[in-house]
């Protein structure tokens, strides 16, 4: 995507905080947990809309090393969340959480649709920070 597409990204994670605000206000105040829970899937959505326009569009200038970097990041995190993946899978198939002092039994099913809502949220981070940290590194390296 071109370079543009990354600044829309970061207007709507800007947008999804706004609203992840609203939503910390609403829920004291407004007892509809239906407007509650719609909101809460805008802004999960929103997050995801941003984050995939902020790491797959272009950088201002993109050539071979750029394009090489970003496929070093993907690598690098699809290891890493695969390892996180199949950790929270053995978590959630053996209920290993349930061994943790003082926890809420209530909370079993949310806990899935918790583990569906983070991950995505996180792969995309992850590459991002990946990404960007290779970026600078790189930089750096040139520069002496």
């Amino acid at each position: 995507m071109p370079h543009t597409c990354q600044k829309i990204g970061w207007c709507l994670l800007l947008l999804a905080l706004l609203l992840l605000v609203v939503k910390a206000i609403l829920s004291y105040t407004v007892h509809n947990i239906d407007t509650i829970w719609y909101l809460a899937k805008t802004i999960h959505l929103l997050f995801l809309i941003s984050l995939f326009f902020i790491c797959l569009s272009k950088e201002k200038v993109e050539d071979e090393m750029i394009s090489g970097l970003r496929l070093k990041a993907i690598g690098i995190s699809s290891y890493v969340f695969f390892i996180l993946f199949m950790l929270l899978s053995l978590i959630l198939e053996l209920r290993l959480y349930s061994i943790i002092p003082n926890y809420d039994a209530s909370l079993n099913p949310y806990i899935s649709e918790l583990f569906l809502i983070v991950l995505p949220i996180l792969s995309f981070g992850l590459y991002y920070v990946i990404f960007k940290g290779l970026l600078l590194r790189s930089k750096k390296e040139s520069a002496l």
